[in-house]
């Protein structure tokens, strides 16, 4: 059982078994239970709910046509609207032309009034059981639409009435003479009821009281409505019970089946618990209002199938109930299976737009109450405006002064409240030593303002030992590096000339050889040392020209070509036939490219390729150069790019660790972005330049 909750082909034929067995039910049931009386009863046709129907719509014809008549025995005549409605009602009630027989009989003298009998018969005799109604029929002798009496007052209960005549009368409840009048009218007074009107007592006026009884002819013999109902009932009734029993098989089989698919409902074969899909994480009010959108609409569109149901079964019709009806049953078990699944997963209520804006309310007040000292001063501000406005409506001319006084604070506070954003800006733009204004501020504001003030004066002397501190080391860079120079120097001149001298021992000559490496390194590293200081201070002179960036490339590609075959490298270059042009220092950009050939020509793994791409992108023009690493890049970029850092931690190279550190100096100090990309052991670096704009003819 549990292989099956958890099978979606299980799940899908469950699906389809119910809408199937839903929708079959819902009709057979509706069948049954509309032919409820027909079924149970078992009298036959003349104790069906179809008979009496149509036998009560016949009998509303006959009160009609019995009100019309008494009115032209009443008047003498008819208008000529009322005489074609009666000739109407005359003719539809002939025995000739239905199976309904009815006689009125005037229920004090016993007369017979009206009877749409053949001549001779009885009723008893015609019909297969009588029905009895009383019928009042009353005709004022005033006009019923201009009626009125005035409740208790001190003048008593006044009844006025408007003959026919055209006379107008009024009679005081309080007068015995008048009540006595308005009795000949029909109205009697009670004090606890006030005026009340009895037609019989009205003897200016008609009254007439009928007993009429009514029925169905037996056996039917003219084709009306009765005569379709029996052929029907005749139909029906042979299957009927068969249809019964259909719709209870298919009742059971769909609790069978709904059962299974909500115990199924939110389960997975590698799941334990029940999870919640796309659909069932949809809030359950908004489902719900959905749901019953889309109901409406499918039952708005199934009227007029509906209505030519009533008319004929034909293919067509039955064919859009099937489709009508599995629409709907497939929208309302959708939404109960999301309800099973949503019960499970405990998601019914939290899962609402409702409990989300609870949440939420519930939220913002704990945050409130958490903060309390903050936003408990603004809800006393908040009663005290309500506390003044009620006060001030009180004087009706305080209102004008106390909104004025209102609106001159939020006013006030709002001016103040600028001053501490332009301050604010002014301070985050580079100006510590701004100072704003806290005279007559108010308290909070005042705090507030005096905070970033000291908050200034903080930063003011931080950036002041920075600079210090940054003078100081580039000094020191420079004073160590003009006093490296001199020594450094005589050494390499020194060295110059042992190498031109005749030395006779090869070991001397190597020791040289180590010599003049060794320093040629050093005075590198001295120069790198001094530049990168330079660079990273901004104390570097920058001569910004239109520079071909192509041309550039190339002849840097040009100066490493023998340095990239010695070892192996082959390099893929990909640059622009048109030239692209930027706005830099011709040597500092040099360098940059210098400084990243060197890297690659020193760190590229022997044996690999070198990709080097230039191109223009959303108004930039930008460099960059791919390779693959000799030695593990386990180390980010940004730490790769600070002073001292290399690739290779045996620091075997001949490389100083300055030269990435100096790119990156150089390009930002020209206004362009450097970049290290690092994925595995392959690098990547790019610079970028604003584009040059063409200049002006």
């Amino acid at each position: 059982m549990k292989n099956l909750r958890t099978s979606p082909a299980a799940k899908t034929v469950a699906v389809l078994l119910a809408l199937v067995v839903i929708t079959g039910g819902f009709w057979a049931s509706f069948f049954t239970l509309s032919q409820w009386d027909d079924l149970w009863y078992g009298n036959g046709y003349y104790d069906s709910n179809n008979c009496y129907v149509n036998m009560y719509s016949r009998y509303r014809q006959a009160e009609q046509l019995l009100t019309q008549n008494q009115q032209e025995v009443w008047n003498g005549s008819l208008t000529y609207l009322e005489q074609q409605r009666l000739s109407e009602l005359t003719e539809t009630l002939r025995a000739e032309n239905t199976n309904f027989r009815f006689q009125a009989v005037d229920n004090t003298t016993g007369t017979l009034v009206y009877s749409n009998l053949t001549p001779g018969t009885e009723l008893e005799q015609a019909v297969h059981e009588i029905l009895w109604d009383s019928l009042e029929l009353s005709e004022p002798s005033y006009d019923s639409a201009d009626v009125s009496w005035d409740g208790e007052t001190a003048d008593g209960a006044q009844l006025r009435l408007n003959l026919k005549s055209g006379e107008r009368l009024i009679f005081h409840s309080e007068s015995d003479a008048d009540r006595e009048a308005a009795g000949q009218y029909g109205w009697t007074f009670s004090f606890d009821g006030g005026w009340a009107y009895e037609p019989a007592q009205d003897t200016r006026g008609h009254y007439a009281a009928l007993a009429v009884g009514f029925g169905v002819t037996n056996p039917i013999s003219v084709q009306d409505e009765f005569y379709e109902g029996l052929q029907d009932y005749n139909q029906f009734a042979q299957y009927l019970p068969t249809v019964a029993v259909l719709a209870l098989v298919l009742d059971i089989a769909a609790v069978l089946v709904l059962v299974f698919l909500c115990l199924a409902a939110g389960r997975h074969r590698d799941r334990e618990a029940a999870v919640c899909n796309g659909f069932d994480r949809i809030p359950l009010d908004l489902l719900i209002v959905l749901e019953i959108l889309a109901i409406a609409i499918l039952l708005n569109g199934g009227d007029a199938i509906s209505y030519a149901a009533t008319l004929a079964l034909t293919p067509d019709v039955l064919v859009g109930l099937a489709v009508i009806s599995l629409a709907i049953v497939g929208c309302l078990l959708a939404l109960i299976l999301s309800l099973a699944t949503r019960i499970k997963t405990r998601t019914v209520f939290s899962n609402t737009f409702i409990w989300m804006l609870c949440r939420a309310i519930g939220r913002g007040c704990g945050r409130a109450a958490a903060s309390w000292p903050l936003t408990g001063r603004t809800v006393v501000l908040f009663l005290l405006y309500l506390l003044g406005t009620f006060l001030t409506t009180l004087t009706i001319f305080l209102i004008p002064v106390y909104q004025g006084l209102v609106l001159w604070a939020l006013c006030r506070w709002t001016i103040q409240w600028k001053k501490i954003r332009t301050g604010t800006a002014e301070i985050v733009g580079g100006n510590p030593d701004y100072k704003i204004d806290t005279v007559k501020m108010f308290r909070d504001l005042k705090e507030h303002a005096e905070a970033l003030n000291d908050l200034g004066a903080a930063i003011g002397s931080a950036v002041d030992e920075r600079m210090k501190s940054e003078r100081f080391k580039t000094e020191l860079i420079t004073n160590v590096s003009h006093d490296l120079k001199t020594p450094l120097t005589s050494i390499i001149n020194y060295v110059d000339l042992l190498k031109k001298e005749e030395v006779d021992s090869p070991k001397a000559a190597e020791y040289i050889e180590v010599l003049d490496r060794k320093s040629q390194r050093l005075k590198k590293l001295t120069e790198d040392l001094v530049e990168a200081s330079k660079a990273s201070t901004g104390t570097l002179t920058v001569n910004r020209e239109r520079l071909g960036m192509g041309q550039l490339v190339r002849q840097a590609l040009g100066e490493y070509e023998e340095k990239f075959s010695a070892r192996r490298l082959e390099l893929l270059p990909s640059l622009p036939e048109a030239e692209l042009y930027v706005d830099a220092d011709g040597r500092h950009v040099w360098r940059i490219l210098d400084n990243l050939l060197g890297n690659c020509h020193k760190y590229a793994l022997e044996g690999t390729r070198v990709y080097l791409e230039l191109r223009r992108w959303e108004g930039k023009v930008t460099l960059s150069i791919k390779n693959i690493s000799q030695n593990a890049l386990n180390i980010p970029p940004e730490q790769l790019m600070e002073r001292f850092v290399r690739g290779d931690e045996s620091r075997t190279s001949e490389g100083s660790g300055l030269g990435l550190s100096i790119a990156r100096s150089l390009t930002e100090l020209q206004g362009g972005i450097f970049r290290l990309d690092i994925d595995g052991d392959l690098f990547k670096a790019s610079i970028s330049f604003p584009e040059s704009a063409l200049p002006i003819a």
